[in-house]
């Protein structure tokens, strides 16, 4: 009986050490020889071959390409399995699970890989994109993925206008991609709960005059547009312009509940 407490009590001290590993705070390099910060962490080695392999995580017109080398994404397959589960969640929990990761590297030194900042979170947000498109099949919903982007950017524009810009706006350019492909594997998981029988098109006309009218009222109240109003009339005409396309886009581009759907799941969870 001694000897089975004695090892209970081993055990417990061992899973409290791989606990505490997880909160300790950032360091630059530590030798292995700490073993109460390195016991629980996992050993990676650099293959200096896959580093020259790049990896076209992002691309669009305009806009630098994002690439990762073979060797860093491997890294990151193994501390972040968020990315290939068999069952992924939104982009929103996949990130506040985990953000940032330890590993020892061939010289027994402690580094860690993360997307805890606010650009580290556009890259997270990317390479989710990059690894649930492979899941969902990248040209079976070739048309949805190019059809949800516009519509999303369309949301994020449509806000941006409404407050004179903002960095957060510009952030969620990138990440809309991985609420893109959330939003195509719900579809491909639950393909027929999206098709009703009915005609959606009062609901949707509901939500158009929504936002017309969302818009209208938050103007009525904005400085900077009466300003504009006063003084650079041109400008003015210019926004408002802007505001009606984002619109007209959602309106042309809403062809049936599923569009309509997660759009309006999309605008809830980011803007409102």
């Amino acid at each position: 009986m001694r000897n089975i407490i004695i090892l209970i009590l081993v055990f417990s001290s061992f899973a409290t050490g791989c606990q505490k590993t997880k909160k300790e705070p950032f360091e630059a390099k530590v030798n292995i020889s700490e073993k109460k910060d390195t016991t629980c962490l996992p050993h990676l080695y650099d293959d200096p071959k896959l580093e020259k392999e790049k990896v076209l995580i992002y691309v669009e017109e305009g806009i630098d390409s994002v690439l990762i080398s073979r060797n860093e994404l491997n890294k990151i397959e193994k501390l972040f399995p968020v990315f290939k589960v068999d069952f992924p969640s939104n982009p929103e929990e996949s990130y506040a699970g985990t953000s940032w990761q330890y590993y020892i590297n061939e010289k027994g030194e402690k580094e860690d890989i993360t997307f805890s900042s606010e650009a580290g979170e556009d890259s997270f947000c990317l390479i989710y994109t990059y690894y649930l498109k492979q899941k969902n099949g990248e040209k079976e919903f070739k048309t949805e993925r190019e059809k949800l982007i516009k519509l999303y950017r369309a949301i994020n524009g449509l806000y941006e206008g409404l407050n004179y810009g903002g960095t957060y706006f510009g952030h969620q350019h990138k990440r809309l991609n991985a609420s893109v492909e959330y939003s195509i594997y719900k579809l491909k998981l639950r393909k027929e709960y999206y098709e009703k029988k009915y005609n959606f098109q009062k609901q949707k006309d509901l939500y158009i005059k929504s936002l017309i009218q969302y818009v209208s009222d938050e103007e009525s109240q904005n400085v900077y547009y009466e300003e504009d109003l006063r003084s650079n009339k041109k400008s003015a005409k210019e926004r408002a312009r802007g505001l009606q396309e984002k619109i007209y886009i959602l309106e042309k581009l809403i062809t049936n509940y599923f569009y309509l759907n997660q759009v309006q799941n999309f605008e809830i969870t980011y803007y409102k």
